[in-house]
């Protein structure tokens, strides 16, 4: 971004032209109190700066805004139009637009995308938390939960059990889910045939069954979501794999589709250690086709030093700290709107600075 400033007229009237009859034009927003169970895109058509009207650009520039030049026939040459001397200019994006706005308005805009960025970082970090961090939010009531146990998890299938069993009673029997679990290598298994109450008991021997996982063999990614999308009633798969699957992925894609056409059931896709390219781009494309979400837990760490660094030391750079690149739906989404509404701010903060300059050294 770029800025020029444009001189004020000496107009006694310049204060009236900023002032909209005394009207507020920043509104208080009103920001959720609890953290709700939704997706990032679902979060967002409540919250997000565009809905909240925090929008900078429409704030700031209204619909006469673009600097305007008109030829003189006298004069031989195009000049400013004359209400292009009363407002401040910035060139934003290769086009010079007036800033037709008021600095005590610019303070109130900035009190509030402070609010609202402490909002946006919380939600971050509590995406990054607890068994959220690992598998995503569990979204559905009816949901099948599969992990892959192949040969290639053997070293990490310890921990995957460890973060499984803390999903089992933070998500499933908090939201008292029904629930099954699958473990797929070369051949799949079953926890139970059908999907069963998140109960005490039920929660507690799900536990014990996940204790359990042995890794060998391949990755039987199609068997397993061909027994699972036929589990009566479920709505929803979270599958968590490490690596491609070893059968095509194309067909795994095309079976996947056929079988869904009639019954709609969302595949939540989770990739785990995995840095094949081709891999995770079969995973979301996976749950890109069946309405899903991609997760991946690559760089959660970092977010979690950043999110922290924000709310404790406030909102003072708007490239420091900086977030890791999620790749996972959720978290790229919020990341992308906290990256938004950082550069808002700073914007903001170095239009409310030319305002005042300008009004305590007039021309």
């Amino acid at each position: 971004m770029s800025l020029c400033l444009l001189d004020y007229s000496r107009s006694k009237n310049i204060e009236a032209v900023f002032r909209k009859s005394g009207k507020r034009i920043i509104p208080s927003v009103v920001l959720p109190n609890e953290e709700e169970i939704c997706s990032t895109k679902s979060w967002l058509s409540k919250w997000s700066l565009k809905k909240l009207k925090l929008d900078l650009p429409t704030v700031v520039f209204g619909p006469g805004s673009v600097h305007r030049k008109e030829r003189v026939e006298s004069l031989h040459k195009k000049v400013s139009a004359k209400y292009c001397d009363i407002f401040p200019s910035v060139e934003m994006q290769g086009m010079v637009k007036h800033l037709q706005i008021q600095p005590k308005d610019l303070d109130d805009y900035i009190e509030q995308m402070e609010r609202v960025l402490r909002c946006y970082v919380r939600r971050l970090q509590w995406l990054l938390s607890g068994s959220r961090r690992f598998f995503g939010v569990i979204l559905e009531a009816k949901v099948c939960i599969l992990i892959d146990t192949s040969g290639s998890m053997e070293l990490s299938l310890g921990l995957v059990a460890k973060e499984l069993t803390s999903l089992i009673w933070e998500q499933l029997r908090k939201k008292a889910t029904k629930f099954n679990l699958i473990a797929f290598a070369e051949e799949v298994q079953l926890w139970q045939e059908c999907l069963v109450e998140a109960t005490d008991e039920m929660c507690h021997e799900a536990a014990q069954w996940v204790s359990l996982f042995q890794a060998h063999g391949n990755t039987s990614i199609l068997k397993a979501l061909q027994r699972a999308l036929s589990l009566e009633n479920v709505e929803a798969l979270y599958i968590l794999t490490d690596g491609k699957p070893d059968t095509s992925c194309n067909l795994i894609l095309k079976e996947i589709e056929a079988l869904t056409k009639s019954h709609a059931v969302s595949i939540h896709t989770i990739s785990f250690n995995c840095t094949d390219r081709g891999a995770n781009d079969f995973l979301k494309k996976l749950a890109f086709q069946t309405g899903g979400r991609y997760h991946r837990c690559h760089g959660d760490v970092d977010g979690q030093l950043a999110a922290h660094q924000l709310l404790s030391q406030g909102f003072k750079d708007e490239e420091d700290p900086v977030f890791p690149l999620f790749e996972g739906d959720d978290l790229k989404k919020l990341v992308e709107e906290i990256d938004k509404a950082r550069k808002y701010l700073t914007q903001a903060k170095i239009f409310r600075s030319l305002l005042e300059k300008k009004k305590s050294h007039p021309p």
